[in-house]
């Protein structure tokens, strides 16, 4: 098998580079139906408030053409981070065409020397439209010079895109395939109040943050956790959400403390807790599908590896546990710790599957074997009854095309036995064996002859013989 037809992102988690994202956003006139409670915005701002100090961003809205709000600025301070929030603020819908050709330029020009500074450089896009400039044959053309013209330098200078379709309408093929092309991602919004969930995927796959796994809406709280931001999505716009501490009572958004950041929108709410209770919390009155984001000193990492040897794809999954960014392998962390590997196929089912206790070295290791091409959603979750984890990935399967070639088991030579040599039958010529059967014929013929006249001749001498001795007894009678 000449390549690997499995890849894994974010490889290794520890070695994640500082981020440089620039979030282009759709501000034609058709996102006023589209997006008509403009969601696209509180949805990027919960994207931009889950990078840390080292990132950096630039907001970008485009119509017509694409014109920057805030240039490539690095989140160092609430400053930096107030005024990319307010950014999107400044995104509206009164423009008459989508040109994403400019909005693709735009985000190169910004991004193209990222790379070269040791930082991952990404671009968010977001449409609801066609490549549309008002004229048909133009149009068209802008749309070719995408893939002739801009993708190669997406891929010279390794911008990923994570493009977001608002409707069915939208140039979906167009944005899968710049996605894929650059190793980014693909997402549909089927609607304008599951847009933070999209944001949320985003960020765990460019990011892969340390996160806590919710059971029915519960989590486990530890004392090395310093920092938690909680997702809670809302049922319906007039949903409150609340929180239950352990052995406190339940707050919402009205509580104040220094402590606790709360912010609302119509289709979820974030909230951030500094050195939050240790033990229980429990999120009240939400929907399903929630997150819990953790600064902490015990993290949950993971590495990718890929089975060369094999040639159906396998992806071989290491994880362990750092603390104070060293490698933590005590028995007082492992013991008791059941480890899963949940995974989430293209087609949305999901499977889980048991990991084997750790290793001498600390690492938890599980071999998984993809068996559908397609974007995978994977999480590694680990439980103890006062400690939990878990790290979220994704990576895209594409099956090989060719059957396997099997090479025959080496054979021992065998002794070969001397052949038997057989006598060759002497050839017989046609006209020799004709002349041959004709001289037995005339030899028969004439032996038969030959006893013919051999018999006459005897009877012929008994009869000569008979008269001569009857004659010569009348003699003597007389």
């Amino acid at each position: 098998m000449l390549s690997v037809p499995v890849y894994a992102e974010n490889n290794p988690a520890q070695d994640k580079l500082p981020l440089d994202t620039v979030v282009i956003m759709d501000s034609s006139g058709s996102m006023k139906q589209t997006d008509p409670k403009q969601l696209r915005k509180p949805a990027a701002k919960l994207f931009i408030s889950l990078l840390d100090n080292q990132d950096r961003l630039s907001v970008v809205s485009f119509s017509s053409k694409a014109w920057p709000i805030t240039y490539l600025t690095q989140l160092e301070s609430d400053k930096q981070l107030n005024q990319a929030l307010r950014a999107t603020d400044k995104i509206s819908h009164k423009g008459m065409y989508t040109n994403i050709h400019s909005a693709i330029a735009k985000g190169i020009e910004f991004l193209k020397e990222s790379d070269q500074i040791n930082r991952e450089p990404i671009i968010i896009l977001m449409s609801d439209g066609q490549m549309d400039v008002g004229n048909k044959e133009q149009s068209a053309q802008l749309r070719e010079k995408i893939f002739e013209d801009l993708l190669p330098q997406l891929i010279e200078h390794n911008i990923k895109i994570y493009s977001i379709a608002f409707t069915e309408a939208s140039d979906q093929e167009l944005l899968q395939e710049v996605a894929d092309a650059t190793d980014g991602r693909y997402a549909l919004a089927a609607s304008d109040d599951v847009l933070h969930k999209v944001f949320s995927k985003i960020f765990e796959q460019t990011k892969q943050p340390d996160m806590l796994p919710l059971n029915e809406n519960k989590f486990i709280v530890d004392a090395s956790i310093n920092e938690i931001t909680i997702i809670a999505n809302k049922a319906s716009e007039n949903s409150q959400i609340y929180l239950q501490p352990p052995g406190g009572e339940k707050i919402n958004s009205t509580f104040k403390s220094e402590k606790v950041k709360w912010f609302v929108s119509t289709s979820f709410d974030m909230i951030t807790i500094q050195k939050p209770d240790e033990g229980e919390w429990k999120i009240l009155f939400s929907d399903d599908d929630n997150r819990a984001y953790i600064v902490t000193d015990i993290k949950l990492r993971t590495r990718f590896e890929f089975n060369q040897e094999s040639y159906q794809p396998e992806i071989i999954i290491k994880s362990w546990f750092l603390q104070n960014e060293e490698t933590e392998a005590g028995q007082e962390l492992l013991n008791n710790m059941q480890v899963t590997l949940e995974i989430e196929h293209p087609d949305d089912t999901i499977e889980t599957f048991p990991v084997d206790a750790a290793n001498e070295a600390g690492e938890f290791i599980i071999h998984y074997k993809p068996l559908l091409d397609g974007v995978y959603g994977a999480s590694i979750i680990a439980k103890s009854r006062t400690f939990q984890r878990q790290q979220t990935f994704s990576f895209k399967n594409s099956m090989p095309t060719e059957p396997e070639i099997i090479e025959e088991p080496v054979k021992e030579p065998e002794i070969e036995k001397p052949p038997v040599v057989e006598p060759e039958p002497v050839p017989v010529d046609d006209e020799e064996g004709e002349d041959t059967t004709k001289m037995l014929i005339y030899f028969g013929i004439f032996n038969v002859v030959l006893i013919f006249i051999g018999l006459n001749g005897f009877l012929i001498y008994r009869h000569f013989k008979s008269n001569k001795t009857s004659s010569t007894n009348t003699s003597k009678e007389e």
